[in-house]
């Protein structure tokens, strides 16, 4: 007959076992128990048989035996060995040999032994019942004993299992907190490196910027400077040429007032000349217009000649109103075959310069001079005078 299973304990750690387990940890009670069943039939055979004695009480009168008890039986104790014979006594050392002795009586005779007691009754048959109950109750010691075993065995199994159960997760917790712990590990030097490469490619654009700006403000200074080279060159040429410009404009103004001057020497000189000799040959002869010019001519000029001169020149005439005094100005004029002036020159200031270049500037809007009877006078000095 099979032992029945222990009862299933609720684990909490554990999944519920299958069949298939009970049925190997129920195979594996069974042949621990046949092996410690073993052992203890060995040990018992190898120990010495103890003796038993077994004793009955009769009563006067014929009684029916009550039954036994269910407990085990007595064993009756055995009796104790008897104690070791003492020790011979050592022989005495050999003495001087005395005097023979006096012959002692003979000693008395030894009682005789008492009579063995007589043997113990053998003992009654035992009741095939109470063996075989005996043998029962011992059988059922022994299931429960191994039921017992088996279940503290189960028992042992089942928390060792619970034991590996929570070392492995907390083998797991471990490995999960140490995975997670990398992780971290490596997600810090994933960012560690990213602002490592970012810091890099800050310095390294900073470091372009830095370069470019430098290289454009070298650039731009190069320019400035060119520029500003440039500048002083082109403001040197110009000063220069204008320098030039000047000198050769002064060499030329000088030349042409050195020619101007030599021209109007040449030509005072011939006027003084035809003045003189007009003098000389028409003594007393002489004509003039105050404020429209005078005219001196081997003919002499007509009556009405100066009027005309004045009827064309003193419109063109325009000074400021407020001239003090009356001053007077002497142009000295010349003209070609129609009467066109070519030439006109201040011969003698009145002092007053508005007024002079008021008179020059009229001549010159005035450009032709009436003729005299189909005549032209050249050249001939004109006096100018503000009021007449």
């Amino acid at each position: 007959m099979p032992a029945p299973l222990p009862p299933l304990h609720h684990q909490p750690l554990t999944p519920p076992q299958p069949p298939m387990r009970l049925r190997a940890v129920a195979l594996a009670v069974l042949v621990h128990v046949g092996l410690i069943g073993a052992l203890v039939v060995g040990m018992n055979l190898k120990r010495p048989p103890e003796p038993v004695m077994e004793a009955e009480l009769w009563s006067a009168l014929p009684e029916q035996a009550a039954p036994a008890a269910p407990s085990e039986p007595e064993v009756a104790e055995p009796p104790p060995p008897p104690p070791p014979p003492p020790p011979p006594a050592p022989a005495p050392a050999p003495e001087p040999e005395p005097a023979p002795p006096a012959p002692q009586p003979p000693p008395p005779a030894a009682p005789p032994a008492p009579e063995p007691p007589p043997p113990p009754p053998p003992p009654p048959e035992p009741d095939p019942k109470l063996v075989l109950e005996q043998k029962k109750r011992e059988q059922e010691a022994q299931r429960k004993r191994e039921q017992e075993l088996a279940r503290k065995r189960e028992e042992e199994k089942r928390l060792q299992e619970q034991r590996k159960q929570q070392e492995l997760e907390q083998k797991r917790l471990e490995d999960e907190r140490k995975k997670e712990e990398e992780r971290r590990k490596e997600q810090e030097r994933k960012q560690q490196e990213e602002r490592r490469k970012k810091e890099q490619e800050r310095q390294k654009a900073q470091a372009e910027a830095k370069k470019k700006a430098e290289a454009e403000a070298k650039k731009k200074a190069e320019a400035e400077a060119k520029k500003k080279a440039e500048a002083e060159a082109q403001q040197k040429a110009e000063a220069e040429a204008k320098k030039k410009a000047a000198a050769e404009a002064k060499k030329k103004a000088d030349a042409e007032a050195k020619k101007r001057e030599a021209q109007e020497a040449e030509a005072r000189r011939q006027a003084e000349l035809r003045r003189i000799q007009n003098m000389a040959g028409l003594a007393g002869a002489s004509g003039g217009a105050r404020a429209t010019g005078t005219a001196a001519q081997s003919s002499g000029p007509s009556a009405g000649w100066g009027n005309k001169v004045k009827a064309v020149v003193r419109p063109n005439i325009i000074y400021p109103a407020a001239i003090i005094g009356n001053p007077e100005a002497r142009v000295e004029v010349k003209m070609d075959a129609t009467g066109r002036i070519t030439s006109k020159r201040l011969v003698k200031s009145s002092g007053n310069a508005a007024w002079d270049q008021a008179v020059l500037r009229a001549l010159d809007k005035t450009q032709v001079l009436p003729k005299d009877n189909g005549k032209v006078i050249t050249p001939v000095t004109l006096v100018f005078t503000p009021h007449d």
